[in-house]
């Protein structure tokens, strides 16, 4: 399988300018943090939020490239981080404990704002191709920030969707939206343009011909920001949080697919990106 941690694209991607901060200062942090609370997340998870973000920049400091106070512009979609110099400052510090990435940040945030069954227990998977150092994370975290129900809530959003052998978007999407359906998932904030969406990108993987799977690659909070649109996103375990600008949901779309379009293969569909539990077009 491929994910948003195991695969670098080769791609420089230099025609996207991108308008990004770390969240290093604690001006930025506070414009952050009333945006989310304005697009009705609730102050408890937006504090666990900016906790772990304060743990990730202050474990690596000044060393990783990290913007050191608001937001800059920069002529590519990647950013330069030295990953070498994070990792090495990282696992010197927490040899047991990866860090968080892109999904449990996103379920930090938006826990709430999601429904799931009450009485539906959704079985973790400690060897789950996807899913196993989230899970590792989870229960060697220095602070626990998820309840057992949330925890079997973030393995009923995340846990890979078996699919059929197909190029097909179409047939993808289907089986995305009818597997969270049979999970009771239910977004509540999907038609209001003030409020928080979930933005995924979905990505196939095949095992075998017969052995196909669609899972989360990578995903973000997507809020509304001063006029325009503020997209948070963990990159990887040991790679930085980003809060980027974008004018319109379509720029924040086409951000994921460019930077996605790599994570295929052989046989197997493209990502598509995902608006809380609605497939969109990017142009």
């Amino acid at each position: 399988a491929i994910s948003c941690e195991q695969k670098k694209t080769t791609t420089e991607k230099k025609s996207i300018p991108l308008t990004y901060s770390n969240l290093v200062d604690t001006a930025t942090q506070e414009e952050v943090q009333k945006a989310l609370i304005a697009a009705g997340i609730a102050e408890q998870n937006v504090a666990s939020f900016l906790e772990s973000v304060a743990l990730f920049n202050q474990t690596v400091g000044d060393k990783a490239g990290l913007v050191p106070k608001g937001f800059v512009t920069i002529d590519s979609l990647l950013p330069k981080y030295d990953e070498v110099a994070i990792q090495n400052i990282w696992t010197a510090k927490y040899p047991m404990f990866q860090g968080y990435n892109c999904r449990l940040t996103s379920f930090t945030l938006l826990r709430d704002l999601i429904t799931f069954p009450a009485d539906k227990k959704f079985a973790s998977k400690e060897e789950d191709e996807v899913l196993f150092i989230d899970w590792e994370s989870l229960h060697n975290t220095p602070k626990k920030f998820f309840t057992p129900e949330e925890e079997n809530n973030f393995f009923a959003l995340f846990t890979e969707v078996p699919t059929t052998n197909t190029k097909d978007i179409n047939t993808h999407l289907q089986a995305m939206q009818q597997a969270w359906k049979e999970r009771g998932i239910n977004f509540r904030y999907k038609n209001d343009p003030t409020k928080a969406s979930l933005i995924s990108a979905v990505f196939h993987s095949q095992i075998t011909p017969e052995e196909n799977t669609l899972f989360v690659g990578h995903v973000g909070v997507l809020v509304p920001f001063e006029g325009k649109l503020l997209f948070i996103e963990k990159l990887a375990f040991q790679e930085p949080y980003q809060a980027i600008k974008f004018a319109t949901k379509e720029e924040c779309y086409k951000y994921l697919t460019t930077k996605y379009a790599d994570y295929t293969g052989e046989g197997l569909a493209k990502p598509f990106i995902m608006d809380n539990n609605k497939m969109v077009e990017v142009k």
